[in-house]
């Protein structure tokens, strides 16, 4: 690495065979690195900023579910449940204030791929709309690209999204394989969710060993028997 002269305030600085232009002792990518971290901040505080406005409502209804369960929010162990119920709802459903293009952030690359890429065993934490308990599970999912590929921890990215929203698993599963579609125009997608709803299980039927499995098959994926069986395949493996 070494600095060269490039005019009066601008210098060049070499790393490998990368130049960056530097002006008063900073390189572009600095200085574009700066710029990105201080939009991420804003963002961040405009989102902050957004669920406090939010937070008061919330601990309001959650004060009145307390009563309506018979129970006093003013004992001890109460006291602090509506605030910290009504944050970790805010949590739990934060997909709401995101949107795809936030996490990709130019995470996609062109490539000389044309075969399956395949990410499984994505964990994944969502909320039945119905009910507001929890369903968890793994997601799998399978593209085949067209020359255009993402950045493999975007995948999971998008899972989170979808599933910190209310949820139904059907649908969940159509939204994380039209997102890919969408971001990607790929020759097709597959995704397959297996999951364990704590409303068959802690609660209705009670049946402790369900699992629901649902998928999403776009594309080649669904055309064609040969590509369906080889994700299929590998997903179990």
């Amino acid at each position: 690495m070494e600095h060269q002269p490039g005019g009066a305030d601008v210098q060049c600085y070499y790393n490998g065979d990368v130049q960056y232009p530097c002006h008063k002792g900073f390189s572009d990518l600095h200085c574009e690195m700066r710029r990105a971290l201080k939009q991420y901040k804003l963002e961040q505080c405009s989102q902050e900023e957004e669920e406090g406005d939010m937070l008061p409502a919330l601990e309001d209804a959650y004060t009145t579910i307390l009563k309506g369960l018979g129970e006093n929010p003013a004992r001890q162990g109460l006291l602090l449940t509506p605030k910290r119920a009504a944050k970790a709802m805010q949590f739990l459903t934060k997909g709401y204030q995101e949107t795809i293009g936030d996490i990709l952030n130019d995470a996609v690359f062109d490539e000389d791929h044309d075969e399956l890429v395949i990410v499984k065993d994505i964990d994944m934490f969502s909320l039945c709309e119905h009910h507001l308990v929890p369903f968890f599970g793994k997601v799998h999912i399978g593209y085949l690209p067209r020359k255009r590929v993402v950045g493999l921890s975007k995948l999971a990215r998008i899972v989170e999204i979808y599933s910190r929203r209310l949820q139904v698993q059907e649908r969940l599963t159509k939204q994380i394989a039209l997102a890919i579609t969408e971001a990607l125009k790929p020759a097709g997608v597959a995704v397959v969710i297996e999951a364990s709803h704590m409303c068959m299980v802690m609660r209705g039927v009670q049946k402790m060993n369900s699992r629901t499995v649902t998928s999403t098959m776009l594309g080649v994926l669904r055309e064609d028997p040969k590509t369906r069986e080889e994700f299929l395949a590998l997903i179990k493996n």
